[in-house]
């Protein structure tokens, strides 16, 4: 579900790049920040979650990309390589606004598509969804092999659906923008068929505008702690990171000035420490050391 940040009129919108291992995901998402001018993209950003390692960056479409008054900026997430287990992806699809499913065009690939397309299913279902409640593209790459399976073989076993669909090979920049901008086009679409349900479902009254960014920016890492408060909070969920001075706040400061990046990770459990305040506990290991400290985050319950 997209993210209103009602500070800077903008509202956030989720893109997940779904897959099995080695179909393409991670090459798109290089491909796609590669072509976009760098005034309208952030950073390229990786994180350790759950032991994978996921891949992401927002963007905000040049032209049109006005819902109601306020600005679209997408966030687009993957996991690199094989994920190591179900709760990752998970954790990365709960609120996906759209999916652009990467499938290998590989014959001896058939079955991993089809694997993953099922896990798709089930993920989605999880969270009381199904591929026909959300923009869904598929992508077919790997194209450019002489033993590539038909387009039309590969409509057939993995999208009877007829979502829509496109030829790609990545490693060539060919028909990655192509599909991205189909699932753009479709989201944007779909917020502005619900753009005033939309402006319901997150308020951002009273926290700071770095505040605000930061709940867009780790929509994955909070989403732990929506899963523990979900009996009890009905309304908005505003977070806020707050580190202790100290050899915390030195690591911290850090991260912004060294070449490497950080590997951040959930190191326990959510824990409740007061009605509305709850502590995340995470590792940073980052420049050979690693150090756990506290994210508090702050429900707020209007």
């Amino acid at each position: 579900m997209a993210l209103v940040n009602r500070i800077k009129r903008e509202i956030n919108a989720k893109l997940v790049f779904f897959g099995p291992a080695q179909s393409g995901k991670s090459t798109n998402l290089n491909l796609i920040y590669s072509k976009l001018k760098s005034e309208f993209r952030g950073k390229l950003k990786s994180m350790n979650i759950q032991g994978d390692r996921m891949l992401f960056f927002d963007f905000t479409p040049p032209g049109n990309g006005n819902v109601n008054g306020f600005n679209v900026r997408f966030h687009i997430y993957t996991l690199k390589g094989e994920a190591k287990g179900v709760s990752s992806w998970k954790m990365v699809l709960k609120g996906a606004d759209g999916v652009l499913f990467v499938a290998d065009s590989a014959p001896d690939r058939m079955a991993a598509n089809r694997e993953s397309l099922k896990n798709l299913a089930e993920q989605l279902g999880a969270h009381g969804q199904d591929l026909a409640d959300i923009p869904v593209v598929f992508e077919y790459n790997r194209r450019d092999r002489i033993d590539a399976v038909p387009v039309e073989e590969m409509q057939r076993i993995l999208n009877p659906g007829n979502f829509p669909h496109f030829p790609a090979t990545a490693s060539r920049g060919e028909g990655v923008l192509n599909a991205l901008l189909s699932l753009v086009r479709t989201v944007l679409k779909r917020l502005r068929e619900t753009g005033l349900e939309l402006e319901e479902c997150v308020e951002t009254r009273g926290v700071s505008e770095r505040a605000a960014e930061e709940l867009a920016e780790s929509q994955v890492m909070a989403e732990p702690v929506a899963d523990a408060i979900a009996d009890e909070v009905t309304t908005s969920l505003l977070a806020e990171e707050e580190f202790a001075a100290g050899p915390e706040a030195a690591i911290v400061a850090a991260l912004s000035t060294h070449g490497e990046e950080p590997e951040v990770s959930l190191n326990g459990e959510v824990e409740m420490v007061a009605p509305g305040r709850l502590r995340l506990p995470i590792t940073i290991k980052y420049a050979g050391k690693e150090k756990t400290i506290a994210l508090n985050l702050t429900v707020g319950i209007d």
